[in-house]
């Protein structure tokens, strides 16, 4: 489908609603290069929102004067974004080792008592609001320790799916005041 000049000026100028039209005219096409890739209908949408994230910011590369090749440079950046999206490592701004959810270690100071029972509630209280498969992959990632293949072995997904729940479960754990109340004394060795 070719789009008139003036939605392609619009598009490369960021314009919402000229993404939009161009989203809805060649929505096709990019899911044709994700199924090249992904198998599952969830993961081939997740990659979806990424490659259309990618277009929308690489927008200004796009030549207005050879405005029949949209869709060539719409291909041609969705498999390579495709491409990143299978072989890139874990993003180290999803990474919390530092921030007191993830990667908690026991340090030598003898932990409090009293501090245990209160952090694992504020635990059990934020497991227990997820629904069944995301408590799952709470407990295999974030109880037992497993890496990403072997959740997605023992859970039937993919590691995409696997760091996009890591993702969401890291926000939603920031948000939870009782969870992040408690790993900050835990943290801190009882320190306030």
């Amino acid at each position: 489908m070719t789009l008139p000049r003036a939605t392609l000026e619009r598009f490369r100028n960021g314009d919402p609603q000229a993404f939009a039209e161009v989203v809805r005219a060649h929505r096709s096409l990019v899911a044709r290069v994700t199924a090249r890739y992904w198998r599952s209908t969830f993961e081939r949408e997740e990659a979806m929102q990424e490659i259309w994230a990618h277009v929308f910011n690489q927008r200004a590369t796009f030549d207005l004067e050879r405005a029949d090749t949209l869709p060539g440079w719409l291909a041609t950046l969705a498999r390579r974004r495709a491409l990143d999206l299978l072989k890139r490592p874990e993003d180290p701004a999803t990474l919390a080792s530092d921030d007191g959810i993830d990667g908690l270690e026991t340090d030598d100071v003898q932990a409090d008592p009293a501090e245990l029972r209160e952090l694992t509630a504020a635990v059990e209280g934020f497991a227990a609001g997820l629904r069944a498969n995301w408590r799952q992959f709470f407990q295999l990632y974030f109880a037992q320790g497993l890496d990403y293949a072997e959740i997605a072995t023992a859970m039937r997904i993919s590691k995409l799916r696997c760091k996009y729940m890591k993702k969401v479960l890291l926000g939603r754990a920031r948000k939870n005041a009782p969870l992040m109340s408690a790993l900050g004394r835990a943290h801190s060795g009882g320190k306030q």
